[in-house]
């Protein structure tokens, strides 16, 4: 019973899903249609593993981790956009989240893992322009906290925000 039933909810919830496409595609605008196309191709590239998570799928992130620094990118497109059709402020603190936390943890033992505990973000310029870029460094590494520091820019070099932040390292769930 329980089978048909979880069966019934998938076939409910495509069913859904095409619906709410084919309602979206008939009145959409072209930027309608770019943003669709940028999130379900996000989709289709966490299915194929090109992405581990569906933030990092939907946004289009990817990094480079090295020893010392990190480098992750993503594309300027409407989905990131505030009113004023520019990246919005949350968006340049995630990326700067993900190219310092995707650093931290991965200078770490097999297992430990890290969690954000403060973000500070200095906000110092807009772009339009197709590519954002943050770049994440050490400050200072202990046994239970990691402080880090990034600069986020576009790909001309502008710089857009400086941030600091403190990760705690957890150990293994068991």
């Amino acid at each position: 019973m329980r089978w048909i039933k979880e069966n019934i909810m998938i076939i409910s919830k495509k069913q859904e899903a095409q619906e709410l496409l084919q309602s979206i595609l008939a009145q959409s605008t072209v930027e309608d249609e770019e943003v669709l196309l940028h999130l379900l191709t996000g989709v289709r590239d966490k299915q194929s593993g090109v992405h581990s998570r569906y933030i990092n799928a939907a946004l289009h992130m990817v990094g480079e981790f090295y020893c010392d620094h990190s480098i992750v990118r993503m594309p300027n497109t409407p989905v990131i956009h505030n009113t004023i059709k520019v990246p919005h402020g949350g968006i340049l603190a995630t990326i700067a989240d993900a190219a310092m936390g995707g650093l931290a943890t991965r200078s770490l033992e097999d297992g430990k893992n890290v969690v954000t505990t403060n973000l500070n973000i200095n906000y110092i310029a807009t772009t339009t322009n197709k590519e954002l870029i943050a770049k994440g460094y050490f400050v200072n590494k202990g046994r239970r906290m990691i402080v880090m520091e990034c600069i986020i820019e576009d790909e001309t070099g502008k710089k857009l925000a400086t941030a600091t932040a403190s990760f705690f390292i957890i150990e293994p769930r068991k």
